[in-house]
């Protein structure tokens, strides 16, 4: 792929050498040089720091890169931080958008946790409950057969 007749260059410094594969991934013209100073994240980062998911991000260009930490493992998806954080911002309305996303997203989880033990203690509760019972039974058993109403069987 060429550059497009307008672009004659890099669109930060002028420079008429640029990357063809930041344009092809990312859409933007840029020189060897100023392409280091932009931000690359991998598609993890893009997606907790910015509350993106996959369907947004596929609206934004990425690059794929060697899995630095296991070569056998998928290759990374790295994304330019300004192009995540344009669509971050589009999504969000900005960063007071993401922080009170955010803030939802960690009120519904601690909600969805709090859900989680409330069952696990009712659960907890019937087996105490039915233990009781049985024990109960058992007593009642024991006092009915023995005819005595004294005796009680030793809680366990």
């Amino acid at each position: 792929m060429s550059a497009p007749p307008a672009i004659r260059g890099c669109s930060i410094c002028g420079n008429l050498s640029f990357s063809q594969e930041w344009y092809k991934a990312f859409g933007v013209v840029f020189c060897n040089g100023c392409k280091a100073q932009e931000e690359l994240i991998p598609k993890s980062t893009a997606k907790q720091l910015y509350l993106l998911t996959d369907g947004d991000l596929k609206k934004v260009g990425s690059i794929q890169k060697e899995n630095p930490h296991k070569k056998e493992w998928n290759p990374m998806r790295l994304y330019m931080q300004s192009q995540v954080e344009e669509a971050s911002y589009k999504k969000y309305g900005g960063f007071d958008g993401v922080q009170e996303a955010r803030r939802q997203q960690l009120d519904l989880q601690a909600a969805s946790r709090m859900k989680r033990k409330a069952v696990e203690a009712k659960k907890e509760t019937s087996k105490d409950t039915r233990m009781n019972n049985l024990k109960q039974r058992i007593n009642d058993d024991m006092r009915l057969q023995s005819g005595s109403a004294d005796e009680d069987v030793e809680t366990i």
